[in-house]
Parts: C-alpha cells; sequence; structure tokens
C-alpha cells in the first residue's frame, strides 16, 4: 500500500544509524509524565545518530538494580519519522524492580544499554486499507509508534484507534491521540474507561471490550486489519470476540 510504502522509504534516507552492536549505550535526555503511574524516557545515542526501525518494535535493556542484571523488553513508544531520539514508556508495577527503578531513579544525563530494535509486530508487515487498533493499558505503545509515523507523514490511512483504561486519568497520550484526530480526518480515536476518574466524570463509552461495543464504535470491524496489543486477559477476550464474529483471523496481528 502507498502509506506503508511511504513511511519505508522515510526510514531509508540516508544518515549515520544506532547500531548497538558497535554501542549499545543510550542516553536519557528527558523524562516525561504521561499518566500518575506512567512515563515517558527520552533517549539518545551518545554520539549524534539516527534510529531506523519499524513503528511496533522494542528494544532489549540490560539494566543493574542492587547488584542484579535483569534484562527487559519496552516497546519503543516514539516514531522513527523523528530518528534523532528514540522512547519507551513505562507503567509503574506494584514490586516490579524495574518499572520502579526507572520511576524513582532514571534522570536525565544517566545511561542505559540496549540491543535491538527488534519485533515483527508492525501494520507495516500488514498493508491495508482500513485498520482497528485495539489498546489496553500499557499496551498502547506499539500502536502509539504507529499511529505517529502515519500522522507526522500526513498519511490518509482509515484508522480507529480504541484505548481501553481504567479512568480518564489513565488514558495515556489521550491529547496527543486527540490532536492526531483533528489532524486526520481518516484517523478516529475512542477512549473507553471501566469508571469515573477522581476528577472527571467520564462522558464517553464505559466497560470493558466486548462484541457489542466494537460493533457501536467501528460497525466495519470485520472489514479492518486488526492490531491489538495489552494485558493478556485483556487480548484473549479480543481473539474470542473477533472469532465469535466470525473474523478472519489471518487478519488479527498482537503483541503482549
Amino acid at each position: 500500500m502507498e502509506a506503508e510504502a511511504q513511511i519505508t522509504a522515510h526510514l531509508a534516507e540516508a544518515g549515520a544509524s544506532w547500531d548497538a552492536e558497535v554501542d549499545d549505550v543510550l542516553v536519557c535526555r528527558q523524562v516525561r509524565p504521561e499518566t500518575h503511574d506512567v512515563k515517558t524516557f527520552v533517549l539518545e545515542a551518545r554520539r549524534p545518530q539516527l534510529f531506523r526501525y519499524r513503528p511496533g518494535q522494542f528494544l532489549t535493556f540490560d539494566f543493574e538494580i542492587g547488584g542484579e542484571r535483569i534484562n527487559r523488553c519496552y516497546t519503543i513508544s516514539s516514531t522513527p519519522t523523528r530518528p534523532h531520539l528514540i522512547s519507551i514508556t513505562t507503567k509503574r508495577v506494584p514490586g516490579g524492580p524495574v518499572s520502579n527503578w526507572l520511576h524513582d531513579h532514571l534522570k536525565p544525563g544517566m545511561e542505559l544499554r540496549a540491543t535491538g530494535p527488534m519485533g515483527e509486530f508492525t501494520s507495516l508487515a500488514h498493508p491495508a486499507e482500513k485498520y482497528l487498533f485495539l489498546s489496553g493499558g500499557s499496551g498502547i505503545t506499539p500502536l502509539m509508534s504507529m499511529a505517529r509515523a502515519y500522522h507526522d507523514l500526513a498519511l490518509a490511512r482509515d484508522v480507529v484507534f480504541v484505548h481501553f483504561a481504567r479512568s480518564p486519568a489513565d488514558i495515556i497520550f489521550r491529547a496527543e491521540l486527540e490532536l492526531m484526530a483533528r489532524n486526520l480526518p481518516s484517523f478516529r480515536f475512542v477512549a473507553v474507561c471501566e469508571t469515573d476518574g477522581a476528577g472527571e466524570r467520564w462522558g464517553g463509552f464505559s466497560g470493558r471490550v466486548s462484541r457489542p461495543l466494537l460493533q457501536l464504535i467501528a460497525p466495519d470491524f470485520l472489514a479492518r486489519e486488526t492490531m491489538v496489543c495489552g494485558p493478556a486477559p485483556f487480548m484473549a477476550a479480543v481473539r474470542g470476540i473477533l472469532a465469535g464474529a466470525g473474523f478472519d483471523m489471518a487478519r488479527h496481528h498482537e503483541e503482549s
């Protein structure tokens, strides 16, 4: 499809590329709070280099925390159409050694070691006229990378992006996704919350993922290429809903 070809051509632009085999160090340049328990960490190569990857891919990090070496994979939330920096967005997990260390200790100027990018979960591998993006919680990150690429290049791809959150305060990237929807007539963002927030009464779609809800939001969902990411129970629910509706599961793609 033309849109996917344009993104691929953009990524092939000349310039020195970051190569983890040569130098696996990334420097933290900025920490951005997204919600009360989600932060984005903006990273850069030690020397000016460009990051080449497909939206939806991930990096594997090697952390040393409390004298122990721990490896963790984090999806890239930034987009390759902005190649000078690369970002990960993480949710604080109660008792999680890495997510809590990142939130409490990673500051601008500190260094991390990473390898990649890796992964096959990308809309570029599944060109289509129409997409349905379904995300739950912090599973929004790979889909956000894809959405940012389409938006940055002003590509008229028909995307319905549905994000499920606990409350309005938990909607990650809310303002940016609403801006994308204003800028691109073919891009639609819909948030679904389980409850009201402490400071906001929710007036949009509510509840959990279900077939009637998908039919309300995207009546033509059976005709869309579907990209899904979120907690395992969320993805299992989506698989069951799509299969029960007679969806062509060859057009269903997921990443945990």
